[in-house]
């Protein structure tokens, strides 16, 4: 489907493409054949991101730059794979989808660690951080998570 479009934009005036289709049919479309979600993640076992994925298995290296704002504020929003991480302690971590139950708002995130809470910045709504029962506070999807060697795995089925 990819080539068909391209093909098409080389074939047809750019101009009238345009008109028809608008700009985001060009950055769908880009030359590049790497076709890996922003953070560079993939499903073939090796990347410079600190994280491989395979599956609905996540496994993060969390010595890597890339995670450097969970080892320093003790969470962060991992926007390349749709999460939220929270560091609980040196050897255990919380995964939950970065996805707002109210409307499904993503990246609009802050947490209070007093309160020890997700905060969805879009509405202000709250999220606590327990995970029983797979959700949080029955609001936010909870991953199950394991932590061995440096690397937290975590499966997001």
């Amino acid at each position: 489907m990819k080539n068909k479009r391209r093909k098409f934009l080389k074939d047809v005036c750019p101009t009238v493409a345009l008109a028809f289709m608008g700009v985001s049919m060009l950055e769908a479309c880009s030359s590049g054949g790497n076709d890996e979600d922003a953070g560079g993640g993939n499903n073939s076992g090796g990347n410079n991101n600190g994280y491989t994925v395979s599956g609905n298995t996540v496994v993060i290296t969390l010595s890597h730059s890339t995670f450097a704002s969970l080892n320093s504020n003790g969470w962060m929003n991992f926007t390349a794979q749709k999460m939220l991480l929270l560091k609980i302690d040196s050897s255990t971590y919380r995964a939950f989808t970065n996805s707002c139950p109210h409307q499904g708002v993503r990246n609009a995130w802050s947490y209070n660690s007093s309160q020890d809470k997700f905060k969805c910045s879009q509405h202000n709504n709250t999220y606590p951080t327990d995970c029983s029962n797979g959700t949080s506070g029955g609001a936010l999807k909870c991953f199950p998570t394991s932590y061995s060697g440096g690397k937290l795995t975590v499966t997001t089925s």
